[in-house]
């Protein structure tokens, strides 16, 4: 039996897949990686314990390497660091099974902590790292590897002002252009007058002006508080997943491979709006004038302060999916997959992470609301589950609830909270989330997949092929307005 020091969980790990693949392959190391190794047993004499032949991992100390990942969040970085970075991502890229889906996690944390480190060095160090997994086909993730650290470094390399580390990946590594997703023209959609027929996923109201988004690079925009809409050629003919109202006519909307357009209008014309990555936006949040920050795929954290000139991004360790984003008082709230729920103060990451009473650790949270003061907050997700905080988000528990639904949407003015999901179901709330009863509304085999408050009468809901319900009772009822046939 190969005999192994096990110690710590990641090194229980590589030692088991060690155990199971032992007499596999035993080719001899790179003179390069020798090195390397040679040298972080000199620096880090507790970090990694090695055996002969390809697979040379035989175990991690937990301890030693937390140091390491603090060391690298810190900002600090020199030879010794990256040899020790490289030495352990190498060995667990080099296993299989459990080993190897902990090595990807692994990198996905290392580069998120040299990102958010502040050190362009320890960036361009990830970024050598991360082309020898691509330059070394036999490795098991080394076409995961451009999503785990590509974005990450790319991401840190931006918010430093590193153009041209960003140019570098960008032509070595480049995902985005190999999957082909860069945006279209939005010719298409006007052609075929798409515009008035296609889904909606998102909505924004207050006072008169209402805004929802859509597919097909759809913006359907109203000016009298939803008496009448119009469609304007916006750009695009890719998915539209967020929208916003900025102040005075200020419009925001993003969707599909890092889509941003905005109108200076009120929603007569649109301005593209180029961001840094072709990654997915989620969710919006106008802080002011020209300010807003953008959420996405892959933790995605853009923001811009001129209108989208210029965009900062903000790294992040997590690779979460953000969705979209609520006011709360001054700050701005996020929902997200894995119950993420997180408060950034003025708008701006990083944020507080919250705690979920009631519902699964991998809660996925579609919408949030927060009433006017910012204290209190309702979140919906899957399978019915409505969560409710009065402290500002810090932390949530469920409320109970005999709906079993799929839930997306939520907003609320008041006292008065609507929830919206599948089946067209929409819930009503006249004690602040509370309690929640069935509303009065039209029957439909369509899921409702967003809601929003103009005032504390008027709600919006919006679903399939075009479709909009209104209410003028606080959302007690719903009247269909604008019909999922387009009309």
């Amino acid at each position: 039996m190969l005999e192994l020091s096990i110690r710590g969980r990641a090194g229980w790990i590589c030692a088991l897949a060690a155990l199971l693949l032992a007499g596999g392959a035993r080719a001899e190391l790179a003179p390069e990686l020798a090195a390397a190794i040679a040298q972080t047993r000199a620096t880090h004499p507790t970090l990694v314990q090695v055996q002969s032949g390809d697979r040379f991992l035989a175990s991690v100390d937990d301890s030693a390497l937390e140091a390491l990942i603090g060391h690298i969040a810190a900002g600090q970085w020199d030879a010794s660091t990256e040899a020790a970075t490289w030495v352990v991502l190498e060995g667990f890229s080099r296993d299989q099974g459990p080993a190897a889906a902990y090595g990807r996690t692994l990198t996905s944390r290392v580069a998120g902590s040299a990102a958010a480190g502040g050190n362009a060095e320890a960036l361009r160090g990830m970024s050598r790292i991360l082309l020898r997994f691509l330059d070394d086909e036999s490795h098991a993730y080394s076409i995961l590897a451009q999503g785990l650290l590509s974005e990450k470094i790319r991401c840190g390399a931006a918010s430093l002002g590193e153009d041209e580390l960003v140019r570098r990946i960008t032509a070595d590594v480049n995902p985005d252009r190999a999957f082909k997703l860069a945006g279209t023209d939005g010719t298409v959609a006007d052609r075929y007058d798409l515009h008035r027929r296609a889904d909606l996923f998102s909505i924004a109201a207050s006072g008169e002006r209402v805004a929802a988004a859509g597919y097909f690079g759809t913006v359907i925009v109203s000016r009298d508080g939803g008496q009448t809409w119009d469609a304007p050629n916006t750009g695009t003919d890719e998915p539209l997943y967020a929208v916003a109202l900025g102040p005075g006519d200020e419009l925001w909307a993003a969707g599909r491979a890092g889509v941003v357009i905005r109108s200076e209008d009120g929603g007569r014309t649109f301005t593209r709006r180029k961001t840094p990555f072709d990654r997915h936006v989620f969710g919006l949040f106008p802080a002011g004038p020209g300010d807003v920050l953008a959420v996405g795929d892959y933790g995605l954290q853009l923001r811009t302060r001129d209108a989208g000139a210029h965009w900062t991004c903000i790294p992040r360790e997590q690779d979460v999916i953000l969705g979209r984003m609520a006011r709360a008082g001054d700050d701005a709230v996020v929902a997200g997959e894995f119950g993420t729920l997180e408060r950034f103060p003025a708008g701006l990451p990083p944020g507080r992470r919250a705690t979920l009473a009631g519902v699964p650790e991998d809660f996925y949270v579609f919408d949030v609301w927060f009433d006017a003061a910012g204290t209190v907050g309702v979140a919906v997700g899957l399978s019915g589950a409505i969560v409710r905080s009065e402290d500002g988000g810090a932390s949530w528990a469920r409320v109970e609830t005999p709906f079993t639904q799929d839930l997306f949407g939520v907003g609320g003015s008041g006292a008065r909270v609507v929830v919206s999901g599948e089946g067209s179901l929409l819930l009503v709330s006249a004690d602040g989330g509370k309690t929640f009863a069935a509303a009065d509304g039209p029957s439909l085999p369509v899921t409702l997949t967003d809601v929003e408050f103009a005032d504390a009468e008027r709600a919006f809901a919006v679903g399939p092929r075009g479709l909009m319900l209104r209410s003028d009772d606080g959302g007690a009822s719903f009247r269909v307005v604008r019909g999922g046939n387009g009309s």
